[in-house]
């Protein structure tokens, strides 16, 4: 009889849960994928010059260590350190592919896209992407707009002659 009584009242919270689950379980599957990446290119940057090395490193360990960390624990201020991480990976990935690295002994060089560099991206940006719908309607609407300003001052930039 008190499980026929409380299964209304805990019905809704499994159900409004399980979106919240299946988007951490996503983000850690997401976030290790780019982890092994970067830690299995981090030798080869770590020959090129040792900041390359220690960006992918630390880029690896960061994304692996969120795996857990999501899994176990998920907070809204983990998923919006995640995302200004990804966010800002993406965002050197951008660089380095259009005007060079900004250091190192290939400064200013744009590197060549690579098919793994392309999907590690890609995973990066859908990463964001899943993580959005782990924080609440008014910091994702908030951070949506803070990126889309962000990406409109880039272009301006850019069309503006400011940013190579």
């Amino acid at each position: 009889m008190a499980d026929a009584v409380l299964r209304p009242l805990t019905a809704p919270r499994r159900a409004r849960a399980a979106p919240a689950v299946r988007a951490a379980r996503a983000a850690a599957l997401l976030s290790l994928a780019a982890a092994y990446v970067h830690l299995a290119y981090t030798e080869s940057h770590w020959r090129v010059w040792w900041a390359y090395g220690a960006f992918f490193l630390a880029t690896g360990v960061g994304q692996a260590i969120f795996v857990p960390l999501v899994l176990y624990r998920p907070r809204r201020w983990m998923a919006l350190v995640a995302i200004v991480g990804n966010v800002a990976i993406v965002g050197m990935y951008v660089l380095s592919r259009t005007a060079g690295p900004p250091l190192g002994p290939h400064a200013h060089v744009a590197e060549t896209a690579a098919p793994i560099d392309l999907a590690t991206t890609a995973v990066e940006v859908v990463l964001v992407g899943v993580l959005l719908t782990l924080i609440g309607r008014s910091s994702r609407r908030f951070l949506l707009n803070a990126l889309l300003l962000m990406g409109l001052a880039l272009w301006a930039l850019r069309l503006t002659g400011r940013l190579p």
